[in-house]
């Protein structure tokens, strides 16, 4: 059950910094208040809010002080939402799974009417099922049919289990905690930037980890075989783990599974403006030196990651923001005519 001590409607944050919604909550008979939360991420499957607590709130089973933040996860079609509940310091208090009709969405507006049951996990403890009494009392009033309210029950039961399995809240619940709040705005308010930072990141990730495997494999190899001697079988091997290693860290560096490939956030972004004049400022080592080889094969690699990082941008731009990357395409230009001249 969801509770508020004090006044019925409670006033969002200030709306310059994102989208809100209003959310209408009802919990029958005849109980009906009004909140308003920050619209994060308005996706098909699964749309995701932040409610930031000015009063005492109850939730669960415990009350969120003034300062707390709750991440609210809405799941079109399905007969329940999971809130991830967190106190002034950003610890999270618990999972809050609130079993509801299947939920009206509108623009601007989510109607949810609430029919009971709840499950709460606190962390390092089990899960408990909440408000059986009034669930049975609602059925005993006539306030809910015995049909709704059996249904209501074994949704619940389903989510116990998982949860004692370990297998609940569902994955994205636990894969977007408060921290990637900054995160998720970046992507709403500017997605192109968003998803042109988080495959560079990871691109980046990836280079470094590759660097570090290639280093480490090839010590172990030059300490263990004679693969860099002449070896033809050991140096064949050298190459097939390697190359096994490259693939298997690549995979994990675009899904995010590694660390230092989490989300971008606004303060820590990379934009095509910055890539370009990198890339102007590198071609100077050209223009100063134009008949050093000491600048070969140092500024190849340079703008060929430049070029690369300059087309996910325009990529990731024109997909997202439906907006022409003049920088970025230019960048690209710039860098591939330069790679041809130095080739």
């Amino acid at each position: 059950m969801f509770r508020h001590a004090g006044a019925e409607r409670i006033p969002a944050p200030d709306r310059a910094d994102g989208v809100h919604i209003e959310v209408v909550y009802r919990r029958l008979p005849d109980s009906v208040r009004r909140f308003e939360q920050e619209l994060l991420h308005d996706g098909p499957s699964c749309k995701v809010s932040v409610f930031h607590v000015n009063e005492p709130l109850r939730v669960g089973e415990v009350e969120v002080g003034a300062g707390g933040a709750i991440l609210w996860y809405l799941f079109p079609g399905r007969a329940y939402e999971v809130a991830a509940v967190y106190d002034a310091t950003g610890e999270r208090l618990g999972y809050y799974t609130n079993f509801i009709r299947i939920p009206g969405i509108e623009p601007g507006r989510w109607d949810l009417t609430d029919v009971y049951l709840d499950v709460w996990q606190a962390p390092g403890a089990p899960p408990v099922l909440l408000d059986e009494r009034d669930l049975a009392e609602a059925v005993a009033g006539g306030v809910i049919g015995v049909d709704e309210a059996g249904e209501v029950e074994a949704e619940a039961e389903a989510v116990l289990r998982a949860a004692r399995a370990g297998r609940w809240p569902p994955r994205l619940v636990r894969e977007y905690p408060l921290e990637d709040v900054p995160a998720l705005r970046l992507r709403r308010d500017e997605p192109g930037t968003y998803f042109a930072n988080l495959i560079v990141g990871r691109l980046i990730a990836f280079g470094i980890y590759a660097l570090g495997a290639l280093s480490l494999t090839s010590l172990a190899f030059a300490a263990l075989t004679n693969a860099f001697h002449g070896d033809r079988v050991g140096l064949a091997a050298w190459m097939s783990v390697v190359a096994v290693e490259f693939l298997v860290l690549f995979g994990l560096s675009l899904a995010g599974r590694l660390p230092a490939t989490r989300r971008p956030k606004r303060e820590e972004m990379l934009t095509e403006k910055i890539l370009f004049i990198g890339a102007l400022i590198t071609g100077l080592a050209v223009f100063l030196n134009p008949d050093s080889e000491m600048w070969r094969r140092g500024l190849m690699g340079v703008y060929g990651a430049l070029a690369v990082f300059l087309a996910v941008f325009a990529v990731a731009r024109l997909r997202y923001e439906r907006t022409f990357p003049t920088l970025a395409v230019t960048g690209v230009v710039f860098c591939l005519a330069a790679l041809a001249v130095l080739v």
